[in-house]
């Protein structure tokens, strides 16, 4: 519970727009969150396409649904968080999917 309200506390601080952006979130913080929305979030959801997240720093999480193609969305950790929790479109992502010309999926509102 702790962390979960660390997690609102970092992620509202973005929201205020005071000039704490996203790159201003701490690297372990960023990693850890990216887990948890991959891992519990959006895991195995019928909405969410297969997905495999790489970040730059080679980590990597897989997410969504268990069947059907992959698609790959690779980036820096704090590209794939802010897409992840809805604080940017993902701009700055790389999508590579089973077919040319893969778009970053719409995630749900979470």
């Amino acid at each position: 519970l702790p962390y979960r309200r660390l997690v609102e506390v970092e992620l509202h601080h973005v929201d205020l727009g005071i000039g704490y952006g996203l790159d201003d979130l701490p690297a372990a913080f960023v990693t850890r969150e990216i887990a948890f929305m991959a891992g519990v979030k959006l895991a195995g959801r019928a909405e969410v396409p297969a997905l495999r997240l790489t970040a730059s720093d080679g980590s990597s999480w897989r997410t969504g649904r268990e069947d059907g193609d992959v698609t790959t969305v690779t980036g820096s950790p704090t590209d794939l968080l802010g897409w992840l929790v809805g604080r940017a479109d993902g701009a700055g992502l790389e999508v590579r999917g089973a077919s040319s010309g893969a778009l970053l999926p719409a995630l749900p509102p979470l």
